[in-house]
């Protein structure tokens, strides 16, 4: 009974630490976009703010995944529809940034 009580403690503290997320989220400022570009991204919005992205045309319907997959922050929801997506801003980082940073 004591190893079951002791390996379910283990467990719960052990998931606890998965949910980690060491980022600030603005919730008061809206940052918009038109390109999916990171670059574009970047030099409009901060890491931790709502973006928001409304291409100026409609139609290519793989733009919107490809906004999310370069500037959402997957950890948290994404609003996806054919037309546009509003996230958490993230930045992929380039391999040079991670070696910098590890």
């Amino acid at each position: 009974m004591f190893k079951k009580g002791s390996l379910l403690a283990i467990s719960i503290g052990t998931l606890a630490g998965c949910n980690q997320q060491n980022i600030a989220i603005d919730q008061e400022s809206l940052c918009e976009v038109k390109g999916w570009q990171k670059d574009v991204t970047a030099a409009s919005c901060e890491v931790g703010q709502k973006v928001v992205y409304l291409p100026s045309s409609f139609g290519n319907e793989q733009l919107p995944i490809i906004f999310a997959a370069v500037n959402c922050d997957h950890r948290f929801s994404i609003a996806l529809t054919k037309g546009g997506v509003s996230c958490i801003y993230s930045p992929l980082e380039s391999d040079e940034q991670k070696e910098t940073t590890n």
